[in-house]
Formats: structure tokens, sequence, C-alpha cells
């Protein structure tokens, strides 16, 4: 394929630590992966907690927190599953990411926890939590001598089936408003900002997106308001991205990377630079839902409507 011939849509592209990636297990090694998938374009990157058979080295948002200061374009997705927290500690953690990481946090919702509805309102929640606070809350008026203004504080009073949260929050709100939302379950897809999912049938994954993005506007939101991605099929080439991608089949990739020279890097990263399927690294200043095309929710209301 060449430039000419493509008029397929840039895909998102997640890098993700692949299981067998036993060389990044510790935190050079992690920093090593971040720089690559960095220098190369990618949106961001999944930290996941592993699995019961091949747990990781690391916690995911500790992960985060430490790449958050070496990494200044790529986002940065900590996966912890609904119900491993309390909301109210998983909203806090997260919101904090994305103030130290200046608005390339997110938040990988890895299955659905104590059951599909209750993980359903545990999203909810967390972002009713990331809103405590109106955007222009903090004014830092010294002459004044007001910190914050008391009618910038919204509480949650959440109180339903599964969870019960008064908030509000003790983090300022995030730079995001919320910081992005993946999950790896369609039934919670409506909720969230990107679905992850795994499927090398182009048919099927034409299906599921069709699917989740009906599900979407039924929940009153645009439709492209959620992303979906699949791991990127063994042995895909720029030709069968860029297939998908035309199809809209998906809007993204999730990359599975054994090392910091992964073949991806040097072929098929360059065969979709080539072809203009890989977009540039961010400018300073560009938060993860701008690289996404995600909007930014615009207060109490929009959390509602999501």
């Amino acid at each position: 394929m060449t430039p000419a011939q493509n008029t397929a849509p840039a895909p998102l592209l997640i890098a993700s630590v692949a299981p067998r990636a036993r060389g990044l297990l510790d935190l050079r090694g992690l920093k090593a992966l971040a720089y690559a998938a960095e220098r190369a374009g990618l949106d961001a990157l999944l930290l996941g907690d592993g699995s019961a058979e091949a747990p990781a080295a690391y916690e995911g948002t500790t992960a985060t927190a430490a790449l958050a200061a070496v990494t200044e374009h790529i986002g940065l997705l900590p996966a912890t599953p609904p119900g491993s927290l309390a909301p109210y500690h998983l909203a806090r953690i997260t919101a904090s990411l994305d103030h130290l990481s200046h608005g390339r946090a997110g938040w990988c919702a890895t299955g659905t926890g104590p059951g599909t509805a209750a993980a359903a309102e545990y999203l909810h929640v967390v972002k009713g939590l990331w809103e405590s606070f109106d955007a222009d809350a903090f004014v830092h008026d010294r002459t004044g001598g007001v910190y914050w203004r008391l009618d910038g504080l919204q509480r949650l009073d959440h109180n339903g089936e599964h969870y019960t949260v008064a908030g509000p929050l003790n983090v300022a709100r995030p730079p995001q408003g919320h910081p992005v939302i993946a999950v790896t379950d369609p039934a919670l897809a409506a909720g969230a900002d990107l679905l992850l999912l795994e499927t090398d049938d182009p048919a099927e994954a034409g299906r599921i997106r069709a699917r989740v993005r009906q599900d979407v506007l039924d929940a009153g939101r645009d439709a492209d308001a959620v992303k979906v991605a699949f791991i990127l099929p063994a042995g895909a080439g720029a030709d069968e991205i860029a297939r998908w991608c035309t199809a809209r089949l998906a809007d993204g990739f999730i990359v599975p990377l054994t090392a910091p020279d992964d073949p991806f890097f040097t072929t098929t990263a360059e065969e979709l630079r080539r072809c203009g399927l890989l977009r540039a690294p961010s400018t300073p200043g560009t938060t993860l839902r701008d690289r996404l095309g995600l909007t930014h929710p615009a207060g109490r209301l929009a959390a509602a409507a999501s």
C-alpha cells in the first residue's frame, strides 16, 4: 500500500505488555517500552495487572504514576477491576494520576468484578466523584483569602443498589473532566469511552462495533463517543489494518509488545507511517481525550447523561 492509496482513517493504537514479555517486569523495562511506544506515536500504554495464571510484577496505578513522571505524550491506562477498590479510592487515585500526567491518564475497568449491574453502578459513581468540584472552583485568591469557592463543590450523595457514596472527592476536578474509561465488557461500553476486546474475525468485529454504537445511541450519547479497539491480529500488517479501518470494523487496535525493540516498531509501525496510518506524537498539552478524539465532559449534567 502506498500513501496515495490509503483512504482509511488512522487507527487508535494502544500498546500493552505481552504476557511473555519477561524483560518488562521492572521499572527500567517499563520505561524503555513507554519511551519506544511514545517515539513511535502510539496513543496509550495499557498497564494491566495480569491474570491469576500470570500475575504482573507491579500494580497498574503505581506503575502509571512512575511512568507519568518520565513520559510527555503517551496516554497511560492502568487496569483495575471494578469493585477491587472502593469507588472513592479508585476515583481519588485516577484523578490524581490525571493531574500528575497533565491529562494523559485513564482507567481500564477490566472484567465486571461483582457483576455487570454493580460494575455499571461503580462506573457511574466514579464519574460522579470526579465531578465533585466545578472546573473553576479553585481560585487560589491569596488577596481575598479564598482557596476554592464553596459553591463550586458538588456532593454526590449516591444511594444505589450496590453502593452508597456521599462524596465529595478531596481532589480537584481532573484536567480531562473524566480520565478516559476503558472497559473489556461490551455490556459496560455505553457508560465508557473505550471498549477493548479480542477477536481476529473481521465479521465478528464489525458486528460488535455496530452493536456497541447502537447501545451508545440508545443511552443518549453520540455513537462516536465510544471507540472500539481489538487486539491486533497475529501477523497483521499495514494492509490488513487499513482494511479493518476502511470497513469501519474497528476504531483501533491493542498492540501486545514484548520488548522496546519489538518487531512491531521496526516493521508494522514503519509501514503504517509510510501509509499515513500512524499519527505523529502529541504536542505538549494534548490530553488523552484529545488524542483519542473524545469530548471533554462539561460538568455534572454531562456525567449524568453518560
